[in-house]
Formats: C-alpha cells, sequence, structure tokens
C-alpha cells in the first residue's frame, strides 16, 4: 500500500487501460484503488480510483497530474511525463502546458499536434546582422542594404533623395514585413496613400525607387532577400506596381538678352533690402559661370583652382589664353569624368566679377572657408524676382526687378536648355551635348577613370575640339548679351539703398 493504494509495476499497454476502465464500469475497484507503475518511463504512473482512471508523474518531491486516460494514450502519457519531467529540472511548472496538451489530445488525438500546440518550438530571433547575412530580409533590411549599395555610386545628395523616398512614412508599416511575403494589393496601398498626402509627382518617385530597389534585390540577392521563395509571382512589381505620371516639362527658355539682363541687373543691385544680406563675390561669380557654361549647380559650387589649368593647341584649344576645367566623375551626375574648356574672355569675366585670390574654392562664401552653396545662388535669383524662400529672414518688401525689366522668372536649370537651343540653331547640336555631359553615341564608359587633368586634356573621347568650338560661340553671344543689357541700364539713376530700420538703443545694465 502506498497512501491508501495499492501499487504494481509492469510496462503499461493500451491492454492496462482496457483492464482499468472496465474495473471501473463493473465496480471491482477495492478501497481508494490502485496504480501501476510504468517500468518504461520513469515516474509514470496509471491510478485508478472507482470514478476515474488518471495519468500522474511521480517524483521524490511532488506528484504531477498529466490528464485523463480518456484524453491520453500510453504514448501521450509517456510524452507528456517526459515534457513534465523537464519542465521540473529547469524550475519550471509544467501544470498550463499539461492541460493544453489533454485539452489538444481530447480534442484531436494526434499526439504530434498535441505536443506543438503545449510546447511550441522555441525558434531564436535572428539579429539584424544574422538575418542580412543569411536572409530572409525584411523590408526594413532591404532599405538599408540598398541605400549602402547606392552610396558607394552616388553623391551623397543623391543618396538624400533616394533615402527621402524609400524611407517615406507611408512605408513604415511594412517596415518588419518579410519582402518575400509582399504583394501587389499592399504596395497599391501604400501608392495610393502617398498620392493623398502629398502628390502623384512624389507617388512617382517613391514608385520608381522602390522598383530600382526590387529589382536590385532580385538580380542580386533573390536567395537571401527570399524573393525566390515568394507568395506573388515575382518580379510582380513590373507589372502591378506603377503610377501613371508623366511629369511636365518646362517650355521656358530664357534668351540671351533675358540672361544678360540678369547677370547685369544682379551686379548692379547688390543689395536687394533693408535686413537682405548683399550679395557675394563669390555668389555672384558662380552665377556668371553657371550661365557661361550650363553646368549644374552642384557640380560648380566645389570646383576648385586646381582644376583649372591651360590649354593648349595640341589638347584642343582654338587658340592662345584657352582654359580647362576638369571635374572627375563623382562630381558629375553622369558619373563620368569631364572637362569643358574655357575661352579667355569667359575666364577674364569670372575673375573681374570674383576677385578672390589665393582662395581654396574658385567661389569662395564670404563667410567662413566653404563655398558658395547651390541654395545660395537660388536665393540670388528668387531675391531679384521679389521672392524669398521660406525661412528667409528678410521682412521688407522686395522688389521684383526680373519682371520690372522684362525677364520672365528662369531657374538655373534652364540656361541648359538655353544653350541646347542656341547651338542647335547653328547645327552644333553635338557641342551642346558634349558641353552639358549628355551622352553621345560613341563616347567611351569614363565611369571608372578617375583621370587627371592632364590626360583629360587629351582624352579623345572628351571631344575638346568640339566643345570649345561651342564654348566660344556661346560665351561670345552671352558677353555681348551682357554689354548691351549693362549699357541700358547704366542710363537708368542709380539704385537707393532703402535706409536701414533705426533700432532701439542698447540698454546699459547699471554696474
Amino acid at each position: 500500500m502506498a497512501g491508501g493504494y495499492t501499487r504494481e509495476r509492469a510496462r503499461l499497454t493500451a491492454d492496462h487501460v482496457r483492464r482499468a476502465r472496465s474495473m471501473i464500469a463493473g465496480g471491482r475497484i477495492e478501497g481508494r484503488g490502485f496504480e501501476w507503475g510504468d517500468t518504461a518511463c520513469v515516474g509514470l504512473t496509471l491510478r485508478v480510483t472507482p470514478q476515474a482512471a488518471t495519468w500522474y508523474l511521480r517524483g521524490r518531491a511532488s506528484t504531477v497530474r498529466l490528464g485523463s486516460v480518456d484524453a491520453l494514450t500510453v504514448a501521450a502519457a509517456r510524452e507528456a511525463a517526459t515534457r513534465a519531467r523537464l519542465d521540473l529540472q529547469g524550475g519550471r511548472d509544467p501544470k498550463l502546458d499539461l492541460r493544453v496538451f489533454e485539452h489538444a489530445m481530447a480534442a484531436t488525438g494526434d499526439p504530434e499536434a498535441a505536443a506543438d500546440a503545449a510546447w511550441p518550438e522555441e525558434v531564436a530571433v535572428p539579429s539584424d546582422e544574422e538575418r542580412r547575412r543569411r536572409g530572409p530580409w525584411q523590408w526594413h533590411d532591404l532599405v538599408d542594404l540598398f541605400l549602402e549599395h547606392k552610396a558607394r555610386t552616388l553623391t551623397p545628395g543623391y543618396v538624400r533623395q533616394y533615402t527621402s523616398y524609400l524611407r517615406h512614412p507611408q512605408y513604415d508599416r511594412l517596415r518588419h514585413v518579410l519582402v518575400r511575403d509582399l504583394g501587389p494589393e499592399i504596395l497599391q496601398e501604400i501608392r495610393d496613400d502617398i498620392v493623398e498626402a502629398n502628390s502623384l509627382s512624389a507617388a512617382a518617385r517613391c514608385v520608381r525607387q522602390g522598383k530600382e530597389m526590387m529589382e536590385w534585390a532580385w538580380a542580386n540577392h533573390s536567395g537571401r532577400s527570399g524573393l525566390s521563395k515568394a507568395r506573388d509571382r515575382w518580379p510582380m512589381w513590373r507589372d502591378q506596381w506603377n503610377v501613371t505620371y508623366a511629369p511636365g516639362k518646362r517650355a521656358h527658355t530664357p534668351t540671351l538678352p533675358e540672361l544678360g539682363r540678369t547677370l547685369a541687373l544682379a551686379e548692379r543691385h547688390r543689395s536687394l533690402g533693408q535686413t537682405e544680406h548683399a550679395t557675394g563675390a563669390g555668389a555672384l561669380a558662380m552665377l556668371w559661370c553657371v550661365v557661361l557654361t550650363g553646368q549644374r549647380t552642384g557640380q560648380v559650387a566645389g570646383t576648385t583652382p586646381g582644376q583649372v589649368s591651360d590649354l593648349d593647341a595640341e589638347a584642343g584649344a582654338p587658340g592662345p589664353g584657352w582654359r580647362a576645367v576638369a571635374w572627375e566623375g563623382p562630381a558629375m551626375k553622369s558619373r563620368r569624368a569631364h572637362l569643358l574648356p574655357l575661352p579667355p574672355e569667359a575666364w577674364a569675366a569670372l575673375r573681374r566679377v570674383s576677385g578672390a585670390k589665393g582662395a581654396a574654392w574658385l567661389f569662395p562664401s564670404k563667410r567662413g572657408g566653404g563655398h558658395v552653396s547651390p541654395g545660395a545662388l537660388n536665393q540670388l535669383l528668387y531675391r531679384l524676382s521679389g521672392r524669398r524662400i521660406t525661412g528667409a529672414t528678410g521682412r521688407g518688401p522686395l522688389v521684383d526687378l526680373l519682371g520690372a525689366h522684362g525677364v520672365r522668372h528662369w531657374t538655373l536649370h534652364d540656361v541648359r536648355r538655353s544653350l541646347t537651343t542656341f547651338l542647335t540653331d547653328r547645327r552644333l547640336g553635338g557641342a551642346a551635348s558634349a558641353i552639358l555631359d549628355h551622352e553621345i553615341a560613341g563616347a567611351e564608359d569614363l565611369r571608372e577613370r578617375r583621370a587627371t587633368v592632364t590626360r583629360l586634356h587629351y582624352d579623345t573621347a572628351q571631344r575638346v575640339a568640339l566643345k570649345a568650338e561651342g564654348m566660344g560661340l556661346w560665351v561670345s553671344a552671352v558677353l555681348e548679351a551682357y554689354e548691351a543689357e549693362r549699357a541700358a541700364l547704366s542710363g537708368l539713376p542709380a539704385p537707393v539703398r532703402p535706409p536701414r530700420t533705426q533700432r532701439a538703443p542698447r540698454r546699459v545694465r547699471p554696474a
């Protein structure tokens, strides 16, 4: 007897379960009942009382109920006993898991499914580094890795643009979604939300960069990203993730008189308001450079004197006094090295306006040791047109000097269109493409060439002679227009600088 129960030991089988049920049904249980100990599983006990037969795990310190024979078979009871023993050894209470197991067995009769429900396999959550190395990627993994890839091939400015599109707030809902689980429904929903929250053009940019990112993952990392095991037909984004949008093209092309008049006005009106800062020599010289060359402001801004050198006849100079400005690939939108010949009169105009000697930059800022930024040049055009950009400190009204002198509002990028039109009309469209660093049929790919200025001079792919022919015509036309407009403005009364606002006397604190 053990606590009132008769005990026997045997290798328990289904026959023991049938005998227990028969004895209970026939009322043949004597006293409190009896227990059968299983010799095949340490501690497993079948306790039979006049009312029920129940599985237990007996231990030295405690006895744990495993479940009824109506729910647990012998094999299931051994599984439950083994699991409970491991939990007890690990200091965990097995009772809740045992109840789940008993309930699942009663409902399904499937020991494997019941064990999965009661004791689910614990999968270690991989770190971000491990998941990115082995996959499958989540959305934020794909975005981060793609931006790292673009950072190796694009300038910081373009990387920031990619970042703003791919990390648009509407994409936040995808952060922890596996890339392989993406479907057209959620991507189209996000696209529509961007249209509603921002604009059609913003949605077009976000979708365009997103599709480029998907193409990169599909072509290079379909395994690690999980796209090779995606639930939808891939690459589905090519057909089912689109924006019907055609960006409007500006038809405005500033004329030579308008460009010349703008330069003359910028020189004549260096101070445009009571609290506006006067236009610095570096900013004015950079405006001249953009008009004379048609180059992009981001490229021009960071130019150093070391990038300018003499250009000889052997390299393609049509005469003495020519210079050349060389930009290496990282400074260019095309990622190709670019060399631009400058006529002597263009260089003389830049030096006259700038007056900078010994500066680290060709267009130095008047504050600090940096260079004029593209934003400063945009502000200059804004002020000339009587506008202020957001965040400007000036409060007094500004006069639309451009409009008052018959100059239509134009942007710095519009100069490229003016130069192209001018040279195309003279059957020098190829020269315009070369000057503006557009693709030219047959031109050598210079992406991987970080050539020196000297080598660029003699690089046939740079088409120096063709560029020089176009630059000579364009610069002469711009300077002629400038001189005519400057002479016309000189007959007008000199601009009167508005008086500064009188400030209250400074308070002196008593000693």
